[in-house]
């Protein structure tokens, strides 16, 4: 039985923790201004492994991997255009997140595209808007926190746990504050929550959009089994005006 986790962001702060209450980190948090901030102030406990790819390799979290930017989205959508789905349900779960996926790739090129010429932002989920009459641009920058978890759970007995029962949850949340001149709306996110048992076929699952959307899955159980095979998927995307992705999937199986 193994446990593997992929994170994608590109967000101010992260929570990927065992807690799964989304309106707040805890001490297992990242936080992700840019690549470079990331690397510096984590330095001795990542290992960069590919462009804009990490793998963790101490603390509380180690063992995960975390992308960002555009090549950490690309590689989080190779992964999912790789996946091979065992149902038409499972067909249609994984066409749907590329397609979300692909729009947030879509988005980076559009911002790459409008301010190729303008003074580009440090910010994680960065948003630029354009006022035409004044012939000014205002830069501003929101926050993401995911948490996904597919876990062993119940004791058993004996000071350990139970392999035959696991479960799986997620949560995500945004915080976007747009200043002075910015129309409220102009820019948004949106969040997604998703707890799979793939034996079952049970999804439960969760969308959230506008400036502080607020997502959870709640538990997806299995057991008792001698097998599992779970998925917790959470992601915070950029709309509108803003551009950026974060995204933390679980999996047991």
């Amino acid at each position: 039985m193994t446990k593997t986790m992929l994170a994608t962001s590109l967000v101010a702060s992260m929570f990927a923790g065992q807690a799964l209450a989304a309106d707040a980190p805890n001490a297992n948090s990242f936080r992700i201004e840019s690549e470079g901030q990331f690397a510096r102030d984590y330095a001795d406990s990542v290992e960069r492994i590919d462009a804009g790819v990490y793998l963790v390799t101490k603390g509380p979290l180690a063992g995960k991997t975390i992308t960002m930017g555009e090549s950490g989205l690309a590689y989080d959508l190779a992964a999912l255009r790789a996946r091979v789905p065992a149902s038409l349900r499972e067909r249609a779960q994984i066409k749907s997140r590329i397609k979300r996926l692909e729009r947030t790739a879509g988005r980076f090129e559009r911002q790459r595209a409008d301010i190729a010429t303008k003074a580009s932002s440090s910010g994680s989920i960065s948003c630029y808007h354009y006022n035409w009459t004044t012939r000014q641009g205002t830069w501003y920058s929101g926050t993401a926190y995911v948490s996904a978890t597919a876990e062993y759970y119940m004791s058993n007995g004996g000071g350990g746990l139970n392999y035959y029962y696991a479960r799986a949850a997620a949560s995500a949340n945004g915080s976007l504050s747009a200043p002075p001149g910015v129309p409220y709306g102009s820019g948004a996110l949106s969040a997604h929550a998703l707890a799979w048992n793939h034996h079952t076929n049970v999804i439960s699952q969760q969308f959230g959009y506008g400036n502080y959307p607020n997502v959870s899955s709640g538990y997806v159980y299995s057991g008792p089994d001698f097998s599992h095979d779970l998925e917790a998927f959470s992601g915070v995307e950029g709309e509108g005006d803003c551009t950026g992705y974060v995204g933390i999937a679980d999996y047991l199986r």
